[in-house]
């Protein structure tokens, strides 16, 4: 094992071959390797990405009293069985905007947050693959890397290389707290893999071993491959999947699943809302303030189709009005909105929860904002507590019932929201 510095000082000239006599010239390797991700990042233009995301919670049942990380000691014999409790999934378009990763519904007019949790909720959420982690790694100058070897990998031969940030120079922030600013600084490792023969990175993880005892976490672990992607008329390297995985003292396992698709450039200026968005539909959203009475009941039918096996939290839905809102939203109207949330429950019980949220209505073939709060009571579609997002009504079904069509009907109660302009 060879034990290289990420420091500026031993940079060599990028036109050292990279293998000699069929060996890898492990510096020239690295310090090409380097250069080529930090160019990257450079010039890479804004642009915009869709990701399908896929989250699992796995638990040890019957559930272990202890309240400590001993189960994942290289002591441990037996780690123990864990078994799928809880899944979730969801698709959003993400850009990079300043050096911070934003966010919204996939398909949305505009990005909304930086803060995830802010979009879908609880659940572990993970940023940073787009170029912090690579910037950290390999611009910074503060790591140090060991060459491992050569690994064969489809037909390429791979260099494999472990570095090491550590907390001082490290931008890895993990939250403790309930706060968005209470988070601390993470130490990380891990390796990565460089293609011998032109340097492009194929693939790297990011560990963290030991995480703070406040955390109440005993490991994280990352894995990101990576792929040449075109954007506009250039190829540049993004992520394509992304593996997170997080073990809890409470001996669970969250699992976290992110593939990326459709990269392409980001014209438009990035703007931020912190107002509910308006599901944009044929009709153009209405400018002139609609003054929707308050303390309303409405039944909604849905319009459009949900598909236990293949709709995702960020899809459009489009329902319809059963009952008019006072005298300026007629019976039949047009109401729009998102599923929010896409959950099956295994453990204890075996059940799928489905979070909608309509934030729109058609008013004279114009679309005005509409802000209203779940209703509905009954014993086979009850909202869940648990959802503290404003404005959504969650619904739980039968793990066996497949799709939701029109004969699908929520009650909802109007409320105040945002004075429309």
């Amino acid at each position: 094992m060879t034990r290289l510095t990420g420091s500026a000082g031993v940079m060599l000239s990028v036109t050292l071959p990279l293998a000699l006599c069929g060996e890898v010239d492990q510096v020239a390797l690295v310090n090409q390797a380097r250069a080529k991700i930090v160019a990257n990042i450079k010039k890479l233009p804004k642009y915009t990405c869709r990701q399908t995301v896929h989250r699992s919670r796995f638990e040890k049942i019957p559930a272990v009293g202890s309240h400590s990380c001993s189960y994942l000691d290289d002591s441990a014999k037996n780690l123990p069985r864990l078994s799928l409790a809880w899944a979730d999934r969801f698709k959003l378009d993400v850009t990079v905007s300043a050096g911070a990763e934003i966010f919204s519904w996939a398909g949305a007019e505009s990005f909304q947050s930086e803060h995830l949790e802010k979009i879908v909720g609880s659940g572990m959420a993970g940023t940073g693959d787009f170029g912090a982690f690579l910037m950290s790694i390999f611009g910074s100058g503060a790591s140090e890397y060991d060459y491992l070897g050569l690994e064969q990998d489809k037909g390429r031969t791979l260099a494999v290389y472990r570095y090491y940030v550590p907390m001082s120079a490290s931008r890895y922030e993990f939250n403790v707290g309930p706060r968005p600013d209470d988070t601390v600084a993470l130490a990380y490792e891990g390796r990565f893999w460089i293609d011998s023969q032109n340097a492009e990175l194929s693939r790297m993880t990011i560990e963290v071993p030991h995480p703070p005892q406040e955390s109440e976490t005993c490991r994280i672990e990352t894995t990101i491959d990576y792929r040449q992607a075109r954007i506009g008329d250039s190829d540049f390297l993004l992520p394509q999947l992304t593996v997170l995985k997080l073990w809890d003292v409470e001996v669970h396992r969250y699992e976290n699943q992110i593939e990326y698709a459709s990269c392409r450039e980001f014209r438009s200026e990035t703007v931020f809302r912190t107002d509910p968005e308006p599901s944009l539909g044929a009709s153009e959203v209405s400018k002139a303030p609609v003054a929707i009475p308050l303390g309303i009941r409405i039944k909604i039918a849905l319009r459009s189709k949900i598909d236990f096996a293949s709709s995702f939290a960020g899809d459009t839905i489009e329902g319809q009005l059963l009952n008019a809102i006072g005298v300026l939203v007629p019976n039949g109207a047009l109401v729009h909105g998102r599923i929010v949330r896409f959950q099956r429950e295994y453990l204890p019980s075996n059940y799928v929860a489905i979070g909608l949220k309509f934030d729109s209505v058609e008013v004279n073939g114009r679309e005005v904002p509409l802000t209203l709060m779940a209703a509905t009571r009954g014993a086979s579609i009850k909202p869940d507590r648990v959802e503290k997002r404003q404005g959504i009504g969650m619904f739980t079904f039968p793990a066996d019932r497949l799709v939701l069509d029109q004969k699908f009907i929520s009650e909802w109660k109007t409320t105040a929201g945002k004075p429309a302009k």
